[in-house]
């Protein structure tokens, strides 16, 4: 038996490599299609390539700030970027050429160490279309929580974490709220890869001076991937770069920005003003289906620059340029797979069972919202409303029960997220305390404390409130007033809020 556990082990280790790999080149490969690489204009320039003999050797000599302990994985991560084919690491290179400096910028104004921008690369290709196995999205591979805590729409047919310029803001703002709560770099990452929830317990098991290489033995094995996958894409980046034929001193020069005043499909814009499809979907990524949606008075779409002169002229021809077929997929009910004994919508679940997963109870609780409950649970929203057949999130009520269905071998250690009626004290040992199902600080209701009423002011979000109470965030907020949308909350509305 001591034999065959670490060939087992490895054989896991590389089959998750595997898949990480072929991921990373179904991005790149996506990134290749892009209408930027087929338009000369588009950042032009050359790609310098150079190698590193010694991957740990210039890793060191870039003094990195963020996991500066070199990987024994990053080598070998590092030759596989170096073995892609040239015109994809050409790509690669010039994509992150092109967005550098804005990534820079961004991260030096919020405090935040320029390293960061290396994770975009490593995790997406800066594919800006990228969507990960679990929700994920955009160049970033932001959730579906994290964005719309922080300002991004995120619907079925507008998802801004697939614009870069959003999601680099929502990314920043992520980072900024986690190093708050973990208060080094490195946790940081981790917890907006893998959740905050899974951060606290690994430090609470691992121990709270424990050091980054205990705190990983409690993360999934792909957080010790991701950090090679960074320090290499940081070292393939730094040794092979893009030589602009832009002069440094000229104006960027930026795409022209059109106010959408009614429902409106590409291929509108591209029949009457000419401009490739392909073009307008590079430049507007955030609008899926090719189609623009009136959001208040207006929705904006970004042009070519020097189009918006025409635009102006020509828009009663564009909106007039409408074939209705464009639109019907407004009308279709995009619904989750029927369950086991569901045959339509509105039809309770029965019975339903899951290979490999435990099916256990959750009581909801006064201010509950699904987004804070799939967190802690490490589940989809989506999964939580198809198990439990809600199709409106906004109207779950206290008292009432969930389905979660969680790994088997991590359901007693989940059982314990149940609310507590009184707290109780914890007792010396962690892993004591995860056998026997008692439930960690961490998880504890947040609603102890002196009840206070905040009347929102113009211009406030969950965010900057939350700014303004100790031990707050903007998380509570929105659990102790039941509201799932960040941006739904009005001037004047009175929010509860608990200081501690």
């Amino acid at each position: 038996m001591i034999m065959t556990f670490p060939k087992i082990a490895v054989a896991q280790n590389d089959s998750l490599i595997q898949q990480f790999q072929s991921d990373f080149r179904d991005n790149l490969i996506e990134l290749s299609r892009f209408y930027c690489f087929s338009d000369p204009a588009f950042h032009p320039g050359r790609v310098k390539f150079a190698s590193a003999p010694n991957v740990s050797e210039k890793y060191d000599e870039l003094l990195m700030s963020l996991f500066p302990e070199i990987s024994d994985k990053t080598a070998g991560y590092y030759q596989f970027l170096s073995s892609l084919p040239i015109v994809q690491k050409e790509n690669l290179i010039r994509m992150f050429s092109f967005y550098e400096k804005q990534f820079e910028t961004g991260f030096k104004k919020a405090g935040l160490p320029f390293e960061l921008k290396y994770i975009a690369p490593a995790i997406s290709g800066l594919n800006q279309n990228a969507i990960g196995e679990k929700g994920t999205a955009g160049i970033w591979q932001l959730t579906h929580f994290q964005s719309v805590l922080n300002g991004l729409k995120v619907t079925k047919l507008l998802d801004e974490r697939f614009n870069p310029e959003l999601s680099t803001r929502a990314f920043t703002a992520v980072m900024k709220q986690n190093l708050a709560t973990f208060k080094t770099h490195e946790l940081a990452v981790l917890g907006y890869l893998y959740g905050n929830t899974k951060v606290k317990n690994a430090i609470s098991i691992a121990g709270e001076n424990a050091s980054l290489t205990e705190i990983l033995k409690y993360l999934p094995e792909s957080a010790n991937l991701f950090i090679a996958a960074f320090q290499a894409t940081a070292v393939f980046l730094e040794v092979n770069r893009f030589k602009s034929d832009i002069d440094p001193l000229a104006r960027k020069v930026m795409p022209d920005t059109v106010q959408i005043s009614r429902q409106i499909h590409f291929q509108q814009i591209s029949k009457v003003l000419g401009i490739p499809q392909q073009q307008l979907e590079f430049l507007n990524p955030q609008y899926r289906f090719s189609t623009v949606l009136i959001e208040g008075k207006y929705s904006e779409l970004a042009v070519p620059a020097g189009y918006w002169d025409d635009f102006v002229l020509w828009q009663d021809s564009v909106y007039n340029a409408c074939d209705s077929s464009l639109f019907q997929f407004t009308t279709q009910k995009i619904e989750y797979p029927p369950a086991p004994g569901r045959q339509y919508r509105g039809e309770q679940v029965k019975n339903l069972e899951i290979e490999g997963k435990t099916k256990i109870k959750y009581t909801l609780q006064s201010g509950d919202v699904l987004g804070v409950i799939a967190e802690k649970y490490d589940v989809e929203v989506e999964d939580l409303k198809y198990w439990n057949n809600i199709s409106n999130e906004r109207k779950i009520q206290a008292g009432k029960s969930l389905d979660i269905f969680v790994d088997n071998d991590k359901a007693a250690f989940y059982s314990g997220n149940q609310p507590v009626q009184k707290k109780k004290e914890m007792k010396t040992s962690i892993p004591a305390q995860l056998q026997k199902n008692t439930t960690l600080a961490v998880f504890q209701e947040l609603n102890q404390g002196q009840k206070l009423e905040h009347i929102v002011k113009s211009g406030e979000s969950p965010f900057t409130i939350a700014k303004k109470y100790d031990g707050v965030t903007p998380e509570d907020i929105l659990k102790w007033n039941n509201i799932d949308d960040a941006r739904k909350i009005q001037i004047g509305q009175k929010l509860i809020v608990y200081q501690r």
